[in-house]
């Protein structure tokens, strides 16, 4: 099986390649076995969507956000008052509720007690984690600050189950709405236009356009839905395979930021993470360049992606960080400022951090701005299709009412 890894030289350089393994354990022993320190390893063809061996085990499901974080914050106050990590790890799994957590804990657990950093024992469990959790803890590994990186990691996810907590509490009323919507439609389309309908061609009167819209939905449904169906499923992997394409990937993520509302929104998110992770691994001690350089694998958007690589090529070449990354245009105004004053101030991981936390509150204000304002809006739209489908039936009874009295 091939395996792709990214590892730090004796230089402190970041440096690509892939091996042939039977397993993730072994690739490590042979990229050790070259004298360079493994920083990522995967295997090759993740994205291969339509070839990937397909796991029902349960232990590959991704680790809830909230139970993570309050498993991350037992394991900082305990590493924080000097405990080893082996041992934290068999309090933490004696003291959670969470049986899925429990068993978590023992095997990061056993991992530890055979000699492996937990970070590396992280990685090792594909989908389990997300891999900004896993580079924060490889900074607290390298930094040897692993109560630090755990407590990070602990705020980096209450933060996040805060977001969607807010986000799920403010789609609850339009959700409700679109269902009440939903019903409404089906009632009058199962009872009141098969009742209303014949009397129209009857008496030879031709239907109202919202009744005969109605009609013809009715009639042909199951044609309407199988042609919906497939146009999702082929618009759907007409997207995947473009994506499979580097350069179509960087068009359509491009497209995707240049989106109202939701792309600025995922240009701060994607930024957010990686100015996180960045400053992350410079806390940690990593040099600028190569927590550059570890930081861009972080960034799902190709675009941004692009751009930042092409940052990193400047850096390397005797470019400071603020200057390339202003240069490329690869992150909003406000990061590319922070990023530049912490160079001239010799300050760049507090500003870094600082980066990060404005980042984090613009893509939370923006949210909420717009999650407020899709509920009016389809109050709007559903009050507006329901007001049209009333008036259409009042104005068709009338019309019959109408006919009876001639």
């Amino acid at each position: 099986m091939r395996f792709h890894f990214e590892a730090f030289d004796g230089a402190g350089n970041l440096i690509e390649d892939d091996v042939e393994a039977a397993s993730t354990d072994e690739a490590r022993d042979i990229i050790r076995a070259r004298g360079v320190t493994p920083y990522e390893v995967r295997a090759s063809g993740g994205g291969d969507f339509l070839f990937r061996e397909i796991s029902l085990e349960r232990g590959s499901r991704r680790v809830n956000d909230a139970q993570l974080a309050r498993l991350a914050r037992d394991l900082a106050v305990l590493l924080q008052a000097g405990l080893p990590l082996d041992t934290v790890l068999r309090i933490a799994s004696t003291t959670t509720e969470e049986p899925r957590m429990r068993a978590l804990a023992l095997q990061l657990m056993e991992g530890v007690q055979q000699g492996s950093m937990l970070a590396e024992i992280m990685e090792g469990m594909p989908g389990r984690f997300r891999p900004e959790y896993i580079r924060i803890v490889q900074a607290g590994d390298v930094g040897a600050d692993l109560g630090g990186a755990m407590q990070e990691l602990a705020e980096l996810l209450d933060r996040r189950v805060e977001i969607r907590s807010r986000i799920r509490s403010a789609m609850a009323y339009p959700a409700l709405l679109v269902c009440l919507a939903a019903v409404s439609i089906s009632i009058v389309l199962g009872l009141l236009v098969p009742a209303v309908t014949p009397l129209f061609l009857e008496n030879g009167m031709p239907l109202p356009t919202v009744l005969a819209a109605m009609e013809a939905v009715r009639q042909n449904g199951a044609w309407l839905l199988g042609l919906a169906a497939a146009i999702l499923v082929i618009g759907g992997l007409g997207i995947l395979a473009a994506r499979r394409s580097t350069a179509l990937r960087i068009k359509l993520d491009r497209l995707y930021l240049s989106l109202p509302v939701i792309g600025r929104i995922a240009e701060l998110r994607e930024a957010g993470r990686f100015m996180r992770t960045l400053a992350t691994l410079v806390k940690a001690g990593v040099p600028p360049l190569q927590a550059l350089q570890a930081s861009c694998p972080l960034v799902r958007n190709q675009h941004t992606r692009e751009r930042l690589d092409r940052a990193v090529t400047d850096v390397r070449a005797g470019v400071s960080i603020g200057e390339a990354v202003s240069a490329a245009e690869a992150l909003p105004s406000v990061a590319q400022q922070m990023i530049t004053v912490g160079e001239e101030s010799g300050r760049l991981q507090d500003m870094l951090l600082r980066a990060a936390v404005i980042l984090e509150r613009q893509e939370q204000v923006r949210t909420s701005r717009a999650l407020a304002a899709l509920t009016p809006v389809i109050t709007i739209f559903v009050a507006g299709m329901i007001a049209v489908i009333i008036f259409s039936v009042m104005g068709a009874v009338l019309s019959i009412n109408e006919l009876a009295l001639r």
